[in-house]
């Protein structure tokens, strides 16, 4: 589907199915296949009953000589997937650790593994029982786990005696690789390393699905084992990190997810501007992939890895690992430095501390104190760590930074529209939507009314706490891709939490010029400007909250000028460029 950030193509299939008529069957076909006829037998076969998916054989022109049956797999286990992965299935077909079949499939038999998406018929009745498409798998591996979703429902899977569709034509158009020139090449180069990636991760993604997350790291680690083993591979490899050497230090970001939070947020910035700036960057997700990946440009590295296994292809030379604050991102961090001297490694801060109590296991201190530095959001941010841990070693600020458009224009409110209120967020309880919507409950005799945007494991129960009378005022909207569809209409954004280290929210909120009442809690004063750029409410309470409200309230004129000068605020001090600026600052620092 066409937009500026690609939506991945199960999502794109599942937007799609939605505009077609709900009795209709549904067809994959990928870009460099061509069918040869109408697929008679398939059709035939999909319309018989429990039958999920139909695939005719397959020529591959790519493949000479590959049995046209290949396009179905059998059941995918661990060495399997690691015998595809070393390239060993066509040597081994037959024996059990292949996931070739040795000869063809009878179309009695249900395919225990799953077919390819080269030439695939889908049921329209199993995918409006089984669902669409988990569009957490990106380009690769989600027809394999539609297959074998419909598979555990007891549907079956099956190959039609036909060769129905011929592979290996010129692919034409946005998804043809040029390479008349040296940029286009390195363009092409990534993308292919985009491409590898994705499959590798998605192949892991299938195997924990199917049996453990154990299955999916140990196929990752031992794929890239493989990798460095394989002598071909090794050469490729050693030529596509030559390629990237820029005289400037790799950088390594490692992060659990790639999902839509505040601390994964900044480090796609983090790492688009540096590679932006000429650094060989890499983003290391050591438990999933996640949907900012769409927003990454490809020559940005992005790969899946155990923490326990911190194998990770860079440059010759310098490096620095940039991990936050969790144990997994720590285990990775450790055993990575320790493998050669020229690595560093800065720990960037980002679980909110707490008043009260300490927040980081003895253990994980003990290990974040190796560090050659801790980079917070800002000076009150050390100074509630470390009034419960002993950090020690060199101490940088690095605040949180975002892409401004330009100048925003503002709102246009209809005359006699009560003022807009919008809460963005993960819906957390940590988060008090339930306290916010309590605040307002007090000011009914006021105009305003409330949406409140995110999803998390406690919207239910938070949301069923919304006194009926308030329910024609409050909307709880569900999720919001990115903050711009939040953020358009709103006269004033709230942030209630009681735990934040420094909300990426907020100065999304700047950005917009949309003024910000936030609780006081770590940088948020300081981000506010201490009341000259936002509202900082304090305390963090249904009494604190409906008393800044009523005077907010009461003033809306004034709005539109408190958002000006947080947008002010925000460019001048907590820009991409201001943030990348301040960790390059930490990384000269400690090389």
């Amino acid at each position: 589907m066409s937009g500026p950030v690609s939506r991945g193509f199960a999502a794109a299939f599942n937007t799609l199915v939605t505009h077609a008529p709900s009795d209709t069957d549904l067809l994959l076909l990928h870009a460099d296949a061509r069918v040869r006829g109408p697929l008679t037998r398939t059709r035939e076969l999909l319309r018989r009953p429990w039958v999920a998916a139909v695939s005719p054989m397959v020529c591959d022109d790519t493949a000479p000589g590959r049995p046209p049956w290949d396009i179905a797999a059998r059941r995918q286990t661990l060495i399997r997937a690691l015998v595809a992965a070393a390239g060993y299935s066509d040597s081994l077909r037959g024996m059990p650790i292949s996931p070739r079949y040795a000869r063809q499939p009878p179309e009695s038999q249900s395919i225990e593994g799953c077919l390819g998406a080269t030439c695939l018929a889908i049921s329209r009745t199993a995918w409006n029982a089984i669902g669409g498409f988990d569009e957490e798998f990106f380009r690769y591996g989600e027809a394999a786990d539609w297959q074998n979703r419909a598979r555990a429902a007891g549907w079956r899977i099956l190959l039609a005696d036909e060769v129905g569709a011929d592979r290996g034509n010129r692919v034409t158009g946005a998804d043809a690789h040029v390479t008349g020139s040296t940029h286009e090449g390195a363009v092409a180069a990534a993308q292919h390393d985009r491409n590898r990636d994705l499959a590798r991760a998605n192949a892991a993604l299938l195997l924990e699905h199917q049996h453990s997350v154990h299955h999916a790291d140990v196929y990752l680690a031992a794929t890239k084992l493989v990798e460095r083993l394989q002598r071909s591979k090794r050469a490729a490899g050693s030529s596509a990190a030559a390629g990237h050497r820029t005289g400037l230090p790799a950088i390594v970001i490692v992060t659990n997810r790639l999902v839509y939070g505040g601390a994964e947020r900044q480090k796609a910035l983090l790492a688009t501007e540096l590679d932006r700036r000429g650094y060989p960057v890499t983003i290391v997700c050591v438990q999933r992939f996640g949907p900012l990946i769409n927003e990454i440009p490809h020559s940005v590295r992005v790969v899946r890895q155990p923490w326990w296994a911190p194998i990770v292809d860079i440059p010759a030379g310098p490096a620095v690992l940039i991990s936050g604050d969790t144990n997994t991102e720590t285990g990775f961090a450790t055993l990575w430095r320790a493998a050669a001297k020229s690595r560093r490694w800065l720990v960037a801060a980002h679980i909110p501390p707490e008043d009260n109590r300490p927040i980081y296991s003895r253990p994980l201190t003990a290990a974040m104190r190796r560090a050659d530095g801790f980079i917070v959001l800002a000076q009150r941010h050390w100074e509630m760590l470390t009034a419960h841990h002993r950090l020690g070693g060199r101490r940088f600020v690095a605040p949180n930074g975002v892409a401004a458009a330009g100048d925003p224009a503002p709102p246009i409110r209809g005359v006699g529209q009560p003022p807009h209120l919008v809460m963005l967020s993960r819906i957390v309880e940590h988060k008090n939507p339930h306290l916010l919507v309590e605040a307002l409950a007090g000011l009914t005799e006021m105009r305003w009314r409330l949406s409140i945007f995110g999803d998390g494991p406690d919207r239910e129960r938070l949301q069923a706490r919304t006194p009926a009378e308030l329910r024609d005022r409050v909307q709880w909207r569900g999720w919001s891709a990115g903050p711009g569809p939040a953020l358009a209409d709103a006269d004033l954004l709230c942030v209630p939490s009681r735990s934040e280290a420094f909300p990426l929210v907020i100065l999304e909120a700047m950005a917009w010029a949309v003024p910000v009442a936030a609780s006081a809690v770590c940088a948020v004063p300081e981000m506010l400007d201490f009341g000259r750029a936002g509202f900082v409410v304090e305390p963090v309470s249904v009494s604190g909250w409906r008393e800044q409200l009523a005077k907010i309230l009461a003033d809306p004129a004034a709005l539109p000028s408190v958002g000006r000068r947080g947008f002010e605020r925000m460019q001048q001090h907590y820009t991409v460029a201001a943030m990348a600026d301040a960790y390059l600052d930490a990384i000269d620092a400690v090389l």
